[in-house]
């Protein structure tokens, strides 16, 4: 374990943006990540879990503590004799998460497909219950290994015991509790498209290869090229509403896309940002709605943490204002 100090973190994430880390330490075993805990423990540091940075938002300043670095690697296969009625892929955290889809596709397993061109770590995956296309991580996770830091020790943790809602699980719910480590994937051999989202619409026939060439498709319209402008994909997450609140907008916004949600109404923040406010394209510095996907904030290479905070803000800000909706970021943002 080495422990290095005033470690940029823009490189490290899909925004770009971001000062160092006062201290960073890369981990590829449980034991190194233990080790980890314990200096940051020791030094009374506060901690910040990376995996691929695709979900985080790091302050200008940096992180003024030890940044730990997911680099677990590693996938193995578990044939359908071993794992029940199909077969089971598990990945080590530090994993590619667009990696690992490309392989379930690659060998004939459905059950991510859908899941294609999304950023970051498999690890990190449960922990957001990363969703697109209607399909979520909480579909096919069939449990994860993950460092318990109350105890010390390595905890598996089945689907239910995961704690998973739109966006959110139980690692985010007690956060700094766990680690995950691995987190395994029960995939079918002999399954089907899922077209249920309007932009899947006739890939009832496509084989499972043309489903994530159709997916990487739409991601592609949809999503600033990272090769370019930095994002996190959708900023905000859709906001759930009470009954009565759906109503009143699907009188003055019939069009509004909404869907059942466990707690209310889920609609769509995109189409309300675009339809009822108008504000694609609003910017601040740097930073911008984009301009095919308002729920998304790109960002210039010149663009600073504190641009893309305050147009989420305004954002924020117009919404509740204009729409008697309180929304919240999806991304984390790190202070």
């Amino acid at each position: 374990m080495v422990i290095e100090e005033n470690v940029p973190l823009a490189p490290l994430t899909t925004f770009f943006i971001g000062g160092p880390a006062r201290y960073f330490v890369r981990v590829k075993t449980i034991e190194e990540l233990k080790q980890s805990l314990d200096y940051a423990r020791d030094q009374n540091l506060a901690t910040l879990i990376l995996g691929g940075g695709s979900n985080v938002l790091v302050s200008d300043a940096g992180f003024d503590g030890l940044v730990i670095k997911i680099e677990m690697a590693g996938v193995e296969r578990l044939p359908a004799g071993k794992a029940g009625d199909g077969d089971t892929l598990i990945a080590e955290a530090g994993e590619s998460w667009d990696r690992l889809v490309e392989r379930a596709v690659a060998g004939g397993l459905w059950g991510i497909e859908n899941l294609s061109g999304i950023p970051g770590t498999a690890g990190a995956a449960p922990v957001q219950n990363i969703g697109a296309y209607g399909s979520e991580v909480k579909n096919t996770l069939a449990w994860v290994d993950a460092f318990d830091t109350r105890s010390g020790t390595v905890a598996r943790l089945g689907n239910a015991e995961c704690m998973f809602g739109y966006r959110t699980s139980r690692f985010k719910k007690e956060p700094g509790r766990f680690v995950i480590t691995r987190a395994a994937f029960a995939l079918d051999k002999n399954g089907a498209p899922d077209a249920s989202y309007k932009d899947l619409a006739g890939c009832g026939a496509l084989s499972i290869a043309q489903v994530r060439e159709r997916v990487l498709s739409v991601r592609s319209r949809k999503f600033p090229d990272l090769r370019v402008e930095g994002t996190a994909g959708s900023f905000f997450l859709n906001p759930v509403v009470s009954a009565q609140k759906a109503a009143e907008l699907l009188a003055k916004y019939p069009d509004l896309p909404h869907f059942k949600a466990e707690n209310g109404v889920k609609v769509s923040l995109a189409w309300l940002l675009d339809h009822a406010l108008g504000i694609k394209g609003l910017s601040v510095g740097g930073a911008r709605l984009f301009e095919r996907q308002p729920l998304v904030i790109s960002a210039l290479r010149t663009a600073r943490s504190r641009d893309v905070a305050e147009l989420a803000r305004k954002v924020a800000d117009l919404v509740r204002d204009k729409l008697k909706i309180d929304i919240e970021p999806e991304v984390k943002i790190i202070n």
